[in-house]
């Protein structure tokens, strides 16, 4: 062609080739029959004059192409609709103040943009048409590199560094943070230049100034979002209705509230709840008050180096379980946590022996209830047409309990009440309230003093203590021959279990009254400390894991027959069901595992923590896994999704299994079961596919 090309790009919808030059833009046909002697025709079909320096970029969308260049110059041209070869520069316009040297083509279900990254350290971000949305900048060095994951909806930019930085094109926020790909990654001695993503192969390649080449690749079980914490955490829950909350536990005794974002699926806001001012706070129990005000000083916050961890006290002695005296330090960790959604309250059980009872802002919630502007419903009345017909915004639509429920969520949390009765660790809370056919809200407790209390929550009293009545005075309030570690409940038959230090699981009825807690059946068979135990209500089933390696699923008319074992071969430290579709979630050692409720068969491992999991939840709202562990992180995962195959097989089986009413056909029944189910797969697909991170391979 007997000039330099700069750049390159095909037009699939012409069968064009689009050559950058200096000051120009050529168009050359294909030629697939090779009549020519080559596949492109050597002919010139148009030439492009609107640059004036080096075409250093092009793209090509449908009937359109984008190019940019050393002029800085950013030139969209359309076909003309003459039917010839001719390009019509619909936008020409200077859009940075150094070179381009990257250009790019996003898309999404709802969106397509157009990013410029330059040489004057900044990355634009625009619509199809050339109008700019997001101007990110801050970046150390010239960009020489940019690259759209579309797998978790990313944009990376490479900016003088081994690493690239991670933004959502949507919001432009920054939210490499909040993505574990670059988190833990140390500088090099390299810089990545050149950023491209292969779809066909989900892989991510940069090449560097070293000549190497790094190539991520796409997990779908990475984590989709890893937020740091400065300290390690040992529990975590959630809030089910919306807004939805997360909280979780700490070494230092502080509890943390996350909340995502409205923005974009990665970013999340805290807030710290921090202990603080005893006297004003009631306390319930019958423990000295000498005793309590001399261990619940306010939370100090302390710096943790970091190659120091924040350690517990862990030591458990049988025969000498150190009292609330021992405790020397005001920060102690929070060893169990738990959300009451109908009186919208966190309870939170300490080391110290105390359990904390966090309720909303009485004064606060006052404030945002009367806070309602004069003019909302006439600009409703008279801008109504304008909005959607679902909005609750509409009269007809308007939720007050919904409003109210967010308002109060806003006002924040204040610790309202101190259950102090336990003389040691509290390790253990259980929820069982009005939702399980109780007259008020109650929680068991239970820790390293063997003991069980109930609580009423609603009129913040200690209802009773569990008693033994076969034992003497000395030990009758003893529940197991070891330290209590975790509580489940099953409602079908009002019973409740806990496993203990002691290698056995207790099984006994619910009853508000401690001597009448009777004891129905045990759960043996492990050979080592029983960590975890909970009620699989899919399945109908115990589920218990311990320090011995073992999952065990207890079933049987009694169920107290051991049906199956899972050999995790390494200590257990977290368990948890999805409520879903009665999966088991294993938390062992570093990794997560999932394992199929029917079959048990693994399904799913998730690695990303480099330190102990502690404590997993699972969010069906959002089909998400959430852990927390010792290497200061929370991660959040995707959930197991069922093959479709299987899903259909459920289908069918329901269908003959079902005996509907007259008036109901079977097809019908089932053919509205699967629709709604492949409705909910096809968006999980195209529409609001969970973000997942890329993690690094090794480099060639």
């Amino acid at each position: 062609m007997s000039l330099p090309i700069y750049c390159l790009a095909f037009n699939p919808r012409r069968h064009q080739l689009v050559c950058g030059l200096n000051a120009g833009i050529r168009l050359y046909a294909l030629d697939e029959a090779k009549e020519c002697g080559h596949y492109v025709k050597s002919a010139v079909l148009f030439i492009a004059k609107e640059h004036t320096d080096i075409v250093s970029c092009i793209i090509c969308l449908d009937a359109r192409i984008y190019s940019a260049g050393f002029d800085q110059k950013l030139v969209i041209y359309d076909y003309s609709y003459a039917g010839n070869n001719k390009l019509v520069p619909v936008f020409n316009n200077q859009v940075h103040d150094a070179g381009i040297t990257s250009l790019l083509m996003a898309k999404d279900i709802e969106n397509t943009w157009i990013v410029t990254g330059s040489y004057d350290k900044t990355v634009k971000i625009w619509t199809a048409e050339g109008k700019l949305i997001h101007k990110l900048d801050n970046f150390p060095s010239s960009v020489t590199g940019v690259c759209y994951i579309p797998r978790n909806k990313t944009l990376w930019v490479a900016s003088g560094a081994s690493y690239a930085w991670l933004y959502d094109p949507k919001s432009g926020d920054n939210v490499s943070d909040f993505i574990g790909t670059f988190q833990n990654v140390e500088e090099e001695k390299y810089q990545l230049q050149i950023l491209r993503f292969y779809p066909e192969h989900n892989f991510a390649f940069a090449t560097t100034n070293r000549r190497q080449m790094v190539i991520w690749k796409y997990k779908v079980q990475a984590c989709v979002t890893a937020l740091k914490t400065r300290t390690s955490l040992e529990c975590i829950c959630f809030t089910a209705q919306e807004p939805i909350l997360i909280f979780t536990g700490d070494h230092e005794g502080i509890t943390t509230k996350w909340e995502r974002m409205q923005s974009n699926p990665f970013l999340y806001s805290k807030e710290t709840l921090q202990v603080s001012d005893n006297k004003k706070r009631k306390r319930v129990g019958t423990r000295p008050l000498e005793e309590f005000e001399n261990n619940n000083a306010p939370t100090v916050f302390m710096n943790v180096g970091k190659n120091k961890r924040s350690q517990s006290q862990y030591a458990f002695d049988q025969k000498d379980i150190p009292t609330v005296a021992a405790y020397k330090h005001a920060n102690v960790t929070i060893m169990q946590m738990l959300y009451i959604e109908n009186l919208d309250c966190l309870l939170t059980a300490s080391e110290d022996s105390n359990i904390y009872l966090w309720g909303l802002d009485d004064s606060a919630v006052q404030a945002l209830e009367q806070m309602n502007p004069d003019d909302v419903d006439t600009l409703v009345e008279k801008y109504g047409i304008l909005l959607d017909p679902s909005s609750v915004l509409l009269p007809q639509n308007a939720q007050p309990k919904a409003k109210n429920f967010v308002s109060k969520r806003v006002a924040g949390l204040l610790c309202k009440c101190v259950f102090a009765e336990h003389i040691s660790c509290v390790s253990a809370l259980l929820l069982v309230g009005r939702d399980q056919g109780q007259e008020s809200t109650y929680v068991l407790s239970g820790g390293w003093d063997q003991r069980i209390c109930l609580w009423d929550i609603e009129k913040y009293e200690l209802k009773a203590v569990f008693e033994n009545v076969n034992e003497g005075k000395e030990n009758n309030q003893l529940a197991c021959d070891g330290i209590i570690t975790d509580m489940a409940y099953n409602p079908k038959t009002n019973e409740f279990a806990y496993s203990s230090s002691d290698k056995m699981v207790y099984i006994r009825k619910f009853d508000t009254r401690g001597s009448h807690m009777v004891l129905t059946n045990t759960l043996q068979g492990h050979e080592g400390e029983v960590n975890c135990v909970a009620w699989n209500d899919i399945c109908s089933k115990w589920v218990t894991a311990s320090e011995d390696g073992t999952v065990r699923i207890w079933g049987g008319s009694l169920m107290n027959l051991c049906e199956q074992v899972l050999n995790l071969n390494s200590a257990i430290t977290a368990l948890c069901i999805d409520c879903k579709v009665g999966c088991i979630i294993v938390g062992v050692q570093k990794e997560i595992k999932v394992y199929e409720a029917q079959t048990y068969q693994l399904v799913q491992t998730n690695k990303g923590h480099t330190d102990s999991v502690r404590s997993i939840i699972h969010i069906p709202e959002r089909d998400q896994y959430v852990s927390c562990s010792w290497d200061k992180t929370i991660r959040i995962w995707n959930s197991y999704k069922q093959p479709r195959w299987k899903k259909s097989k459920a289908t069918r089986q329901t269908k003959h299994s079902l005996k509907l009413p007259k008036d109901m056909s079977i097809e019908s029944e089932g053919q509205s079961s699967f629709n709604e189910e492949t409705s909910e797969e096809t968006m999980s697909k195209s529409i609001d596919l969970p973000p997942v991170s890329l993690d690094v391979m090794e480099e060639e």
